[in-house]
């Protein structure tokens, strides 16, 4: 009985330790991490292409949106930073003798034990990016947007805008262009960057038999498709092929 508490309460504090951060909020929160530019640009083709300076080295980072190319750059210095860190010490000395950044991150660094890697930080962006991949199949992640959570109306507060507004965001960047990319595309994330915010609909087996294909349906710009498949994850897929072919006149493949 012991046990068990210790571990409630242990998940209880990692709950409320490991929340999930982009890479910029992980990145913003480490010892020892300068960023000291950024620059956005719009690309010809759509999408954005952000550059950010973390300890003056340069990162880029490519999105469809600002804050996607942001958090595309601030991924690759995280990376950067959190491999360092695992690297022996000997090693990273080399390293520090070799670059030209003698700054004051030095003194910073010298001040923390060398192998201190920042668990927590890599924990929390990797849960982040955890959760993303599962809004991107399709799925809505209440640990994602904790402000529509605590803004539900309170007792007899007639304020219904609070939960709507942080819907809003996904109505706008509704595309009329495919991606560059999309034939290397899952269609079903295709679908989710080219109509934010839809949701799949499991209706199950196809029939009562137990080897019947399962059964996905969405419903985009006010139509409805449904498609069929030998597990979930397939019948997702296949729904997204039939809404994506149809709509943006794409050429996937079922299986």
């Amino acid at each position: 009985e012991r046990t068990r508490d210790k571990k409630l309460r242990q998940n209880r504090q990692l709950r409320k330790s490991l929340l999930p951060k982009n890479a910029l909020m992980a990145l913003n929160e480490l010892k020892g991490v300068h960023i000291s530019d950024f620059s956005i640009d719009s690309n010809s083709e759509g999408g954005f292409t952000a550059i950010v300076t973390v300890n003056l080295k340069s990162y880029e980072g490519k999105g469809l949106s600002k804050t996607a190319a942001k958090n595309g750059a601030c991924e690759k210095a995280l990376r950067d930073f959190i491999i360092s860190k695992m690297k022996p010490r000997g090693n990273r000395r080399k390293e520090d003798a070799a670059s030209e950044e003698a700054m004051d991150t030095k003194e910073e660094e010298e001040e923390a034990p060398e192998d201190d890697l920042p668990m927590l930080n890599l924990a929390s962006f990797a849960i982040y990016k955890l959760f993303a991949e599962w809004e991107r199949d399709g799925y809505t992640v209440p640990e994602l947007h904790p402000q529509s959570q605590s803004t539900q109306p309170a007792a007899g507060d007639p304020a219904p805008t609070a939960p709507v507004d942080p819907k809003e965001p996904k109505k706008a960047p509704i595309r009329t262009q495919l991606p560059p990319n999309w034939e290397t595309m899952h269609p079903a994330t295709l679908l989710c960057i080219m109509r934010p915010g839809i949701s799949f609909v499991d209706f199950g087996l196809e029939a009562s038999k137990p080897n019947s294909p399962q059964v996905m349906g969405v419903v985009v710009d006010n139509q409805e498709f449904t498609a069929s498949g030998r597990s979930k994850k397939i019948a997702r897929r296949n729904v997204g092929v039939n809404a994506c072919n149809t709509l943006f006149g794409t050429n996937f493949a079922y299986e």
